[in-house]
């Protein structure tokens, strides 16, 4: 009979992300759970019959949770998820923007073309043809964290119209409202919308109302990369993600919250959300970086690229000085635009603008010819101005919109946020004097509740913790160096395993899957 391992996490500085202050104690892990949390007062006088971790100096908080990610298939290529414990994350959610490898229909490689952008595994075959199936696959492949999911929209479209831009007919949209709610059957804990990416784009008013009535059905979260980030629209995509959820609608979670374009304003946009949270459950996630990472076609206007990247590279290759031109008048400099993917020309990957032989704006027209439309690119596109009024904000939870890796990976660029999202957004937080305990609940509690996941350190709780020096815990990853695990971790544990130990990836898997229906 296996004996139920017993390890104390002794004299840190206990920050329970439960809204309490931090307080010098142990906390108990017996087996996956919390067993205790003991006071340094009361701890027992003949001490603890179990393995004891010296905390001393050091923040035990709970496991990070990072409920917009897009490691929806490379969590199944890199399970050890090294670029994500390294950080101290414990629980992902994956689903966003959108775009899901399911549901599908009979054109597997029209989907995978259509979530492109969240595809960093292009040799991974999939074995399933709904979300009942990815759930499983994800259930069934032993994972470093735990993982939840949600439904991405303009995949469920994709199923119901292929890559129409049309409105949904009367069957299809009963198609598509049959898709998300197989998908919360199965147990995906919300739905994601990608108002900016082909097909989901083409969603009207009534298409988007029918996912949210049944998302608010079933209790769920419903998340969104809002219509367009630019500073002077964002309110009115704001507004078009409210009137969507109408009175009594689900949760709404708006996904990286940021002003693109640097036009000022954007403390105007934050109180407008204020306002709006009177009347609405409504809260945003950020990443602590001026930098995207999205597709090289969300630089060219949006009915161009609504038809998807096969209508795209028919045009470059009708009329490249066009395309080029469009680029151009992107207002991006060059030095503004990196390479992240472009499997076909990997001598690309890595490079900006300036790097480029000839006219770089042609030169981004023949990357996508080369590589079927599907160009991801890195923009830097914001302030740190906005982004530290973004983190200065109680109800925005740190997120990474990264991937689980690890250094092996060679087929794209990793965005630094991947590797270093969440100890960025701890250090930048703290750096601006939020208090130890708030920070934590930024990256922790308060994003696990968005999407109704249990968290914070209770007697009883699934034991995901993390151990970090509170002066020294800070990301490595950078642009030139991305796959660089943070500094100041010590210790990460999922479900009471050790993940982390003195800084190390133990390469254990003891993650979950997540369902709803077992919250």
């Amino acid at each position: 009979m296996t004996s139920i391992s017993r390890t104390v996490l002794t004299g840190g500085l206990v920050a329970d992300g439960l809204g309490g202050d931090p307080f010098l104690g142990d906390v108990v892990i017996v087996g996956d759970r919390i067993d205790a949390v003991v006071a340094a007062p009361e701890r027992p006088t003949g001490g603890y019959d179990a393995e004891i971790i010296d905390c001393t100096g050091r923040v035990v908080a709970p496991g990070f949770v990072d409920i917009h990610c897009h490691s929806d298939l490379s969590l199944l290529a890199y399970p050890g998820n090294e670029s994500r414990v390294t950080q101290g994350i414990t629980t992902e959610v994956v689903g966003n923007c959108g775009m899901t490898p399911a549901p599908g229909n009979a054109d597997v490689d029209g989907l995978a073309r259509v979530i492109s952008t969240i595809d960093v595994t292009p040799d991974l075959e999939w074995s399933w043809s709904d979300v009942a199936g990815w759930l499983q696959a994800l259930d069934d492949c032993p994972t470093a964290t735990n993982v939840a999911a949600h439904v991405g929209h303009g995949s469920a479209r994709f199923a119901a119209s292929g890559t129409s831009t049309a409105a949904l007919d009367g069957s299809q949209l009963s198609a598509l409202e049959r898709e998300v709610q197989e998908a919360f059957s199965a147990g995906v804990v919300g739905a994601s919308l990608g108002l900016m990416y082909a097909p989901g784009e083409s969603a009207g008013a009534e298409e988007l109302a029918a996912v949210a009535r049944i998302v608010a059905a079933h209790d769920g979260v419903l998340s969104a990369h809002l219509r367009d980030y630019r500073t002077g629209a964002l309110r009115r995509s704001i507004d078009e993600l409210a009137g969507v959820a109408g009175d009594g609608g689900p949760r709404l979670q708006i996904s990286h919250l940021r002003g693109v374009g640097g036009a000022g304003g954007f403390a105007e946009v934050l109180a407008h959300l204020e306002t709006l949270r009177e009347s609405k459950d409504i809260a945003a996630d950020a990443y602590p970086y001026v930098h995207g990472h999205t597709t090289l076609l969300q630089l060219l206007p949006s009915q161009l690229r609504a038809a998807g990247p096969d209508a795209v590279v028919e045009a470059c290759q009708a009329d490249p000085a066009a395309i080029a031109g469009l680029f151009e008048a992107s207002g991006y400099r060059r030095d503004q635009i990196i390479v992240m993917k472009a499997a076909g020309t990997p001598e690309a990957v890595g490079r900006d603008l300036t790097d480029s032989d000839g006219d770089p704006w042609r030169w981004l027209v023949d990357l996508l010819i080369a590589n079927r439309g599907m160009v991801d690119v890195a923009v830097e596109s914001g302030l740190w101005s906005d982004v530290d009024l973004t983190l200065a904000t109680p109800w925005v939870s740190i997120a990474s919109d990264g991937t689980a890796l690890d250094r092996t990976h060679r087929a794209s660029a990793a965005h630094p946020r991947s590797w270093g999202a969440f100890s960025a957004g701890y250090r930048r937080l703290r750096q601006h004097g939020t208090p130890i305990g708030e920070a934590v609940r930024r990256l922790s509690t308060a994003p696990a509740s968005r999407v109704g996941i249990t968290s914070g350190i209770r007697r009883g709780h699934r034991a995901d913790l993390v151990v970090i020096d509170d002066l020294a815990f800070d990301a490595a990853a950078t642009f030139a160096q991305p796959a660089q695990p943070s500094v100041g971790l010590d210790h990460v544990f999922v479900n009471g395993s050790a993940v982390v130990a003195s800084g190390r990836p133990t390469g254990a898997r003891p993650g979950a899957l997540i369902r709803k229906r077992q919250q």
